[in-house]
């Protein structure tokens, strides 16, 4: 289901992050510099929605089906996530979720056959991160990386013999620790991920097939520690 909001999220971190460089520069850069008590781990826990820009091109006995598309309902989960430090700015994380359950509905034509099918979604996301410093108790960073997206559980509705590929796809986060102690941080971040997945199916006996563009965004908030 799309969201205007997040665009608007996706711009306030990205000012906040674009802006890091300008401040950081009165301030010693401790790229080189690491000191010894430096923490090479750093710990998340966050309540995330995640949002689906969803569509799909659909096949109903090897042709195309003019307007047929899908739906698929928002959901709230919880991600964790682990960055080891190389140096104070430079991260290596892994990412990732427990696997939400999505209902898959029926849009234009396919609107009148309801819930397509159900699967549990699972992303695995490993990122190359950017921690900006300098800016005292705020940690502004960005990550490029890439998720392998598993799905689970699929159920037949009014499709039968569902099955779902796992998929690749390219990452972008944007994200912002707040230093409440040495140790723990309060966190929230965007994560945007480009998601497409083949499904196959039959439908009244029919061969049925789907691209399915998911294209997730996962908002979060939440806890993180560092040791």
């Amino acid at each position: 289901m799309k969201n205007t909001v997040l665009p608007s999220l996706f711009l306030g971190l990205g000012v906040g992050v674009l802006a890091c460089p300008a401040q950081a520069q009165h301030s010693p850069n401790p790229a080189t510099e690491i000191s010894g008590d430096f923490r090479r781990w750093l710990v998340h826990v966050d309540v995330a929605n995640v949002v689906t820009n969803e569509s799909a091109d659909v096949a109903v006995g090897g042709a195309p089906l003019p307007g047929g598309s899908v739906s698929m309902a928002d959901n709230a989960t919880v991600t964790f996530d682990v960055s080891y430090f190389l140096t104070p700015n430079f991260a290596i994380n892994a990412y990732a979720g427990y696997p939400p359950r999505a209902h898959i509905e029926g849009a234009g034509p396919l609107a009148a056959f309801g819930t397509l099918a159900s699967a549990n979604y699972g992303p695995l996301t490993v990122s190359g991160e950017y921690h900006f410093s300098g800016l005292g108790a705020l940690r502004p960073y960005v990550g490029v990386g890439v998720t392998y997206a598993v799905f689970l559980d699929v159920d037949d509705n009014a499709l039968s013999d569902v099955s779902v590929d796992n998929a690749f796809g390219p990452a972008l986060k944007l994200g912002l620790d707040y230093d409440v102690s040495e140790r723990w941080t309060l966190h929230a971040y965007v994560q945007q991920v480009w998601l497409k997945t083949d499904v196959s199916a039959t439908v009244g006996g029919a061969p049925a097939s789907a691209r399915l563009t998911i294209d997730p965004t996962v908002v979060g908030v939440g806890l993180g520690y560092r040791f």
